[in-house]
């Protein structure tokens, strides 16, 4: 059961990464506007919410790096996007943490930040390889309608990932504290 417990997150994580594939297919027709579409970002809010609630665990940007050779594998057939992106994430949210107020308006900034950042570099990458061509202007209203889908993913899964992160850390035995 103590092993079982260290992986939760990663269990999580994988969970995550299904439900955004599922809900990409089942509700794309509402996820977008005209022309503009918007992206399931719930694995990506996870990880920056994982990188904000523990700031000190180094253990957790293994599990974003390897939570992104997964994500590759599974939504686009390629490893790059996710495996760089998400690290860089998970990183860079703990390093914002420590000096943020630990409130749920403050995450919330950072993690619109970080899924538009992680939607433009999305962009960059696959317009630069040659798999998609879309124009800035379509990436522009993409990443509004995206930043509301984050919003509301946010919203209901904040106490989720928060709760997950301080209570079953990312390869930390608990039991070492507890009495």
């Amino acid at each position: 059961m103590r092993i079982l417990r260290e992986w939760v997150l990663a269990i999580a994580l994988y969970v995550a990464i299904i439900l955004d594939g599922s809900f990409s297919l089942y509700l794309h027709q509402f996820m977008s506007f005209h022309n503009y579409g918007a992206a399931c970002m719930i694995m990506p809010i996870g990880i920056i919410l994982i990188g904000l609630f523990d700031d000190t665990n180094a253990n957790e940007i293994w599990l974003a790096l390897g939570t992104g050779v997964v994500a590759d594998i599974f939504t686009l057939g390629i490893i790059g996007v996710y495996t760089v992106a998400l690290p860089l994430l998970c990183w860079g949210s703990q390093r914002v943490a420590r000096f943020l107020p630990e409130t749920f308006w403050a995450r919330l900034i950072v993690v619109l930040l970080g899924v538009s950042l992680l939607d433009i570099y999305s962009w960059i990458i696959l317009s630069m390889v040659g798999i998609i061509n879309v124009s800035g202007h379509v990436l522009l209203f993409s990443v509004l309608i995206n930043l509301i889908w984050s919003l509301v993913f946010y919203v209901l899964t904040y106490w989720i990932w928060g709760g997950l992160t301080v209570n079953y850390p990312f390869l930390v035995d608990l039991d070492a504290y507890r009495q």
